[in-house]
């Protein structure tokens, strides 16, 4: 009778692959969201009018390949829960995508986001030696990027 809570509690308790705490809500939740961007974004693109099929950045589909194969893992991971897991990490994955979608909204905000996400893609593989170049217009680091300013009321 009891015995079926107390064998859940019993494998959570063994951090077995089906715990809830290996799926990070937030994370899956901003991976979704940076891959619904990009994608709609995409699809933006191709019905402007734009024929060539070189307006896609080389590599971008390798790129979104690693990001929709994490969201599959997470997948993947969510199907082997329990049941009462698996509702509880819905729930957590719904709040978190409603985060992550009211912190989107701003900019600045889309684009640390957007960082983190960069941050999770493995390191690209180094073909020969790398040359460093840099703007000998640029005063300091970050010199020529915009500069996204508040709205005057703030100031």
């Amino acid at each position: 009778q009891g015995s079926g809570s107390s064998s859940s509690r019993a494998i959570r308790s063994l951090g077995g692959p089906c715990t809830s705490s290996s799926m990070d809500p937030f994370l899956t939740a901003n991976l979704q969201a940076f891959v619904a961007h990009r994608g709609s974004s995409a699809r933006e693109t191709a019905r402007e009018g734009s024929q060539h099929s070189s307006s896609v950045p080389p590599g971008a589909s390798a790129r979104q390949g690693f990001e929709r194969r994490t969201l599959l893992d997470q997948r993947r991971k969510r199907g082997s829960m329990l049941f009462l897991d698996r509702m509880e990490a819905d729930a957590n994955s719904k709040a978190a995508l409603k985060q992550v979608c009211a912190m989107r909204q701003d900019p600045e905000g889309r684009l640390a986001l957007d960082r983190a996400v960069e941050k999770l893609r493995p390191a690209p593989e180094v073909k020969g030696p790398i040359v460093a170049t840099y703007d000998h217009r640029s005063l300091w680091e970050g010199h020529n990027k915009k500069l996204n300013w508040a709205p005057l009321e703030y100031y």
